[in-house]
């Protein structure tokens, strides 16, 4: 059975770029694999991958390859760090089948010896808010809802009327989803001030009184708080 990340390679996110303010995604795919690295180690890792990464001809393009780290998150949440490409379905389709270069597998076995392996899924976006800026921090929830387009459209239709000043996306988990995860909202924030005390726009609570009378039901499962620590594109 290959090795976690040699399958990084071989098949080697987060989220769209938009360029306006409001768009609904055509083909923003992703896909991520959650890891778990020793803090001793992650430097390492980084080096290791911008070693790969930043050259060119190893990368597919279209994909943008993200590495991150979780700042805060649950107890039970293993992971540490993801590994994650986005991109249009036809290019991640391309990485995925594309057979790993003599030097990819070296990289993968580099890795390996830092690296456990965690979760790996994939998904793509829905909609979006915004300009996306690669320094902030990342917001993410991880949700299940029980019907996206009653959902989408109530989400669509608040952040149309709120127009928040920061990056904000939904999307949908196609396959590999945990604890019954089948949706995520993302946004960004300046710092963790913002995070603290988010800015308050006038109405916002009725506003998410009507989100949540039209959204239908659904579930947050976990709240994460995340950094990009390099980005390849």
């Amino acid at each position: 059975m290959k090795k976690y990340i040699f399958i990084i390679i071989l098949v080697f996110s987060s989220f769209e770029i938009i360029k306006g303010q409001e768009s609904e995604a055509k083909d923003d795919c992703w896909i991520d694999y959650e890891i778990i690295v020793d803090s001793k180690h992650a430097s390492s890792v980084v080096k290791i991958l911008n070693s790969y990464f930043s050259k060119p001809e190893n990368r597919i393009e279209g994909v943008t390859y993200n590495l991150t780290e979780f700042n805060f998150k649950d107890k039970d949440f293993k992971a540490t760090h993801l590994f994650q490409l986005v991109g249009p379905a036809k290019a991640l389709s391309q990485w995925h089948h594309n057979p790993p270069s003599i030097e990819g597998q070296l990289t993968g076995t580099l890795v390996n010896q830092y690296i456990k392996p965690y979760s790996s899924f994939f998904g793509k976006s829905i909609a979006s808010y915004g300009i996306e800026n690669n320094d902030k921090i990342e917001f993410v929830y991880s949700l299940k809802v029980d019907d996206e387009q009653k959902f989408s459209a109530a989400w669509i239709k608040a952040l149309k009327a709120l127009k928040p000043d920061n990056f904000t996306g939904f999307g949908t988990v196609i396959s590999g989803g945990s604890d019954g995860q089948t949706h995520y909202v993302y946004s960004q924030r300046d710092d963790m001030e913002t995070i603290f005390n988010p800015k308050m726009i006038k109405g916002s609570g009725e506003v998410w009184n009507t989100f949540y009378e039209e959204a239908g039901e659904f579930e947050v499962i976990r709240k994460i708080v995340r950094t990009r620590l390099q980005i390849w594109e």
